[in-house]
């Protein structure tokens, strides 16, 4: 048998790909993707083909990979840049026709399409099975591509009533390779590593969440395991693959927090702010997707191919976090081999020691007499707290008891209500957060195993 995988190297191809050398060992693995992988264990029986679905010669450069093909697993999927709705678009819709061109100009008689939780409506109660409305999240871009191919599949369907088509629509997929894809797409490179290093230790003490918010994971070598089910099965139709709900106290429990129920619409506001400030890579559309989505119920895929997930939500979960807090990277480039992760710990400091000098320098402004109070004050002193802040993550996780780990926490919240005093206090306080500052960074130079978790380098960044 000879099996085409597009988006073969990605984290949902990598599982694929696994779960046929576990299953269908004699199978011709064709990969399909724009930078095929030059090592790793999991593509090494892989013939690879460069092909980039989101060129407008793609229907053409497919044919060489769908040559005597007996299965198409179509699982390319670009969600980068994720404010270039025009290149998405090309890659994912206009794409995805190009693969089903192909597929007839090649005579395949049978497909395997990943779609989505996100071609759901929203508003469901219960977890929803396959017939629930498919129409999608209309603020995510992501959610109305997925809609637009399930459109395409549904009329090749009725023109290929010969040829055997499965959709398979998963939840969140999640691998320890797949660490590096969900921290571009929902953290960002501001994030400190310290923040997650927190979360691998059970150590962050609350967690707000979305009232009434609940979750499923699924783990990359299960959809694997399901994908060759449906090979395996001929299966036509649709199937949901998730494994177990979180709710709010489970999905708490995996960092060791407390849940806090916060307002989905405050929460989308604030989303919609640090996305627009560049704070973070989620954006309002796929926030929408994760809160609003239904949870699905996977009783379809047990009965008729006999599917059910081996690794829990919580499992799959943790094995993320592990992969988050490690910096974590697969072996191609869709899995972030190469790539460069930012050291982002001295940018943070010097962020942090100018915001300080700046704050002293308005403090001292407004004690002469010379200015008064106002909005670059709230943005310096804010700016200084937010860089800040992986500092004093740094010092938690280290468990330092030293006289400035206990003092800074101190010092801070006196130069604050210093600065809202006004007079020579906050020319004081913050005079004392320098010295504080200047004992730091001698400790750190004298000991450099003390290196702030926060800058050191990952996996992907220039000084492995």
């Amino acid at each position: 048998m000879r099996i085409v995988v597009t988006g073969a190297s990605g984290n949902v191809g990598t599982g694929v790909l696994r779960a046929l050398a576990r299953h269908m060992p004699d199978a011709q693995v064709v990969g399909v993707c724009r930078r095929p992988p030059a090592e790793g264990i999991d593509y090494e029986r892989v013939t690879w083909h460069a092909v980039d679905l989101a060129s407008p010669t793609a229907s053409a450069d497919l044919a060489p990979a769908m040559q005597g093909a007996d299965v198409v697993v179509h699982l390319a999927l670009a969600v980068q840049p994720v404010r270039d709705e025009d290149y998405l678009y090309r890659a994912n819709v206009t794409g995805s026709q190009a693969v089903l061109d192909a597929i007839d100009a090649a005579g395949v008689k049978q497909l395997v399409y990943a779609s989505s939780l996100g071609i759901y409506a929203p508003g469901a109660g219960e977890p929803v099975a396959e017939d629930w409305p498919d129409t999608g999240q209309e603020t995510s871009v992501y959610s109305r591509h997925k809609v637009a191919v399930e459109r395409m599949l549904d009329r090749f369907a009725e023109q290929h009533p010969d040829v055997s088509i499965a959709r398979f629509r998963p939840t969140v997929v999640v691998q320890r390779h797949a660490s590096w894809l969900i921290k571009t797409l929902y953290l960002g490179p501001l994030v400190p590593k310290s923040a997650l290093e927190m979360l691998r230790r059970r150590q962050l003490p609350v967690l707000p969440l979305p009232a009434g918010l609940g979750l499923q994971f699924v783990h990359a070598d299960d959809v694997g395991d399901a994908v060759v089910r449906m090979i395996e099965h001929r299966a036509r139709g649709s199937y949901n693959v998730a494994a177990d709900i979180l709710d709010a106290d489970a999905l708490a429990g995996l960092v060791g927090a407390r849940p806090i129920a916060v307002s989905p619409r405050a929460a989308r506001s604030v989303i919609s702010a640090l996305s627009a400030a560049r704070v973070i890579a989620l954006t309002p559309g796929w926030y929408d997707v994760a809160t609003n989505t239904p949870l699905m119920d996977t009783s379809k895929a047990q009965r008729e191919i006999g599917w059910s997930p081996a690794h829990s939500s919580t499992v799959s979960a943790r094995e993320l976090i592990e992969g988050l807090a490690d910096d974590a990277i697969g072996s191609s480039a869709a899995t972030g081999f190469g790539s460069s992760t930012p050291d982002i710990g001295r940018a943070v400091a010097r962020v942090h020691d100018a915001s300080l000098l700046t704050w002293t320098g308005l403090a001292l402004a407004r004690a002469v007499g010379k200015r008064r109070a106002g909005v670059p004050d709230a943005i310096v002193v804010a700016t200084n707290l937010a860089s800040g802040t992986p500092l004093a993550l740094d010092r938690i996780l280290e468990r330092r008891t030293d006289k400035v780990a206990l003092v800074a926490p101190v010092a801070v919240l006196a130069a604050l209500a210093a600065t809202v005093r006004g007079g020579w206090a906050p020319v004081a306080a913050t005079a004392a957060l320098h010295v504080l500052n200047g004992l730091e960074r001698k400790r750190r130079a004298k000991d450099p195993d003390s290196q702030p978790v926060s800058s050191l380098p990952g996996p992907g960044s220039s000084d492995r």
